[in-house]
C-alpha cells in the first residue's frame, strides 16, 4: 500500500494535467488519503473543534394585521393577510476565521475542516431544520464498486471497505447514498460532529435532472444539478431541494491491475444541497441560493488548505468566483425546472391542504387562500391564479 501512497502525492506534482487544469478553475482541493488513514474527523471551528454561531429568534410574526382596503371597497378591508416565513427574511453577515457569507437572520451555521481540504458549511434554520444549505469542498473516499469495498474489507482496511459506493458515478447516486455517508462518518470515522454536519437527506427521489454550467468539464462525470424530494432520518418532515456535486476519478484506473479489481476512489467536490420544507422550496429557493453565493474563503484559510500541495496561491480568486457564480448556475437551472410538473405538484398540495391560490392584482403578490375563499370573497382586487403562477412562490395566506 505504500507504493499507492507515493503514486497519489504525485498528482500534486502534475503527472494528472487535464485534472488539474479544470480543478484550478474551481476547486483544486484534491484531498489524498493515506492508504490506511481513510477519513479524517472535523476539528471544532477551523483549528479547534467544530464552531456554532448560534442565531437570534426570527424577526418575522406569525400574523399580521388585515391589509388596508382599496377605496371604498370593504370586502378587501376583510382580508386577513399572514406573511410567509420566507418572505420576510434578510440576510446577516456572518465572519470567521476561514469564510464570510450571508446567511438568513435568526438561523444557525455550523462549519468545521479536517486540517486539510475538507471544510464543510451548515446553514439551517433552527425551527425547521430541513430549511438549509450544505456545503463541502472536498469529500473522499468514494468507493467505485461492491468489488473493490469487498477487497478492502478482507484487507482490514475498515475506511476504506465501510465508505460509500457510487455505482454508477452520478449526483443522483451520490445523494442516495447521504444515510449512508452519515452513517460512515459516525460508525466508521467516529466523527459524531461531522455526521451532525451532513444534511438528513434520506429516501432521495428525482425530479428531474438540471444542466450545470460547470468548469469541471469533460474531467467531471458528472456536475448535473438535481431537483428531488427526500425525507429526514425519523421521517417526520419532507424536503425537496436542488443538488450539485463534481464526481472526479483523479487516479483513473491507475490502481486497476491490483486483485483484478479497480481500487482507486472519486473525489466529490462542491457538495452542495439546498433544501426546504417540500412544496414550500419555492419560497426559499432564491434568498437560500443568495446565501449560499455570498460565501468566500478566505486567503488565510485557502493558504492553510493549500499548504501540502503545489497548488497555486493565486487559486483563491478562482474557487471564490465560482462560488459567486453558483447564484447564476443554480437559480437558472431552478427557473428553467419542469414547469408542467411543478404546477401539478403545487395544485396537488394545495387540494391536500385545503387551499386555493389567489394574487394580489394591485402588487402582483400570491397568496394561499382558504378553500372557499373565491366563492365568499365579494371584492374585485384578489382574483384567482393562472396556471404559470403556480410555478412561483407565494408571499402569504389569508386566512377567515
Amino acid at each position: 500500500m505504500g507504493k499507492n501512497k507515493r503514486r497519489a502525492h504525485i498528482f500534486h506534482g502534475g503527472i494528472f494535467p487535464r485534472a488539474a487544469v479544470s480543478l484550478l478553475i474551481v476547486f483544486a482541493f484534491t484531498a489524498i488519503l493515506p492508504a490506511c488513514g481513510g477519513a479524517k474527523r472535523l476539528k471544532n471551528d477551523v483549528d479547534k473543534p467544530i464552531d456554532s454561531v448560534a442565531g437570534t429568534e426570527s424577526s418575522f410574526t406569525d400574523t399580521a394585521p388585515a391589509e388596508e382596503s382599496a377605496a371604498g371597497d370593504t370586502a378587501d378591508a376583510k382580508v386577513n393577510v399572514v406573511p410567509t416565513a420566507a418572505s420576510a427574511l434578510t440576510l446577516v453577515d456572518k465572519d470567521t476565521e476561514a469564510f464570510t457569507m450571508q446567511i438568513p437572520d435568526g438561523w444557525e451555521m455550523r462549519y468545521g475542516w479536517d486540517g486539510e481540504k475538507m471544510l464543510l458549511i451548515r446553514v439551517y434554520d433552527p425551527a425547521q431544520p430541513v430549511n438549509q444549505i450544505f456545503y463541502a469542498t472536498d469529500m473522499v473516499p468514494f468507493m467505485k464498486s461492491e468489488a473493490s469495498a469487498e477487497m478492502y474489507a478482507n484487507s482490514g482496511t475498515v475506511m476504506f471497505s465501510e465508505a460509500p459506493v457510487l455505482d454508477p458515478p452520478t449526483n443522483e447516486t451520490l445523494f442516495k447514498q447521504i444515510p449512508k455517508l452519515r452513517t460512515y462518518y459516525l460508525e466508521t470515522v467516529k466523527s459524531e460532529a461531522t455526521a451532525a454536519m451532513i444534511p438528513e437527506i434520506y429516501n432521495f427521489e428525482l425530479l428531474e435532472t438540471l444542466p450545470a454550467a460547470s468548469a469541471f468539464g469533460d474531467d467531471s462525470l458528472d456536475d448535473s444539478i438535481l431537483h428531488g424530494t427526500f425525507r429526514t432520518a425519523d421521517g417526520s418532515a419532507e424536503g425537496e431541494g436542488i443538488g450539485f456535486a463534481a464526481i472526479v476519478d483523479l487516479f483513473g484506473t491507475m490502481l486497476s491491475p491490483l486483485y483484478g479489481v479497480d481500487m482507486a476512489y472519486y473525489n466529490v467536490y462542491n457538495f452542495t444541497a439546498i433544501t426546504g420544507v417540500k412544496d414550500e422550496f419555492v419560497n426559499y429557493e432564491e434568498i437560500l441560493c443568495r446565501s449560499f453565493s455570498s460565501l468566500q474563503l478566505k486567503q488565510e484559510f485557502v493558504a492553510k488548505m493549500l499548504k501540502n500541495s503545489e497548488d497555486s496561491f493565486a487559486q483563491l480568486q478562482q474557487i471564490n468566483a465560482s462560488i459567486t457564480a453558483s447564484y447564476y448556475n443554480y437559480n437558472n437551472a431552478w427557473l428553467a425546472r419542469s414547469s408542467s410538473s411543478d404546477i401539478a405538484r403545487q395544485k396537488y398540495s394545495d387540494a391536500t391542504l385545503g387551499y386555493e391560490r389567489v394574487y394580489d392584482t394591485e402588487t402582483g403578490e400570491i397568496y394561499k387562500a382558504y378553500n372557499g375563499f373565491t366563492d365568499e370573497y365579494t371584492g374585485s382586487r384578489y382574483q384567482s391564479v393562472s396556471d404559470d403562477m403556480y410555478t412561483q412562490g407565494w408571499d402569504g395566506y389569508i386566512e377567515r
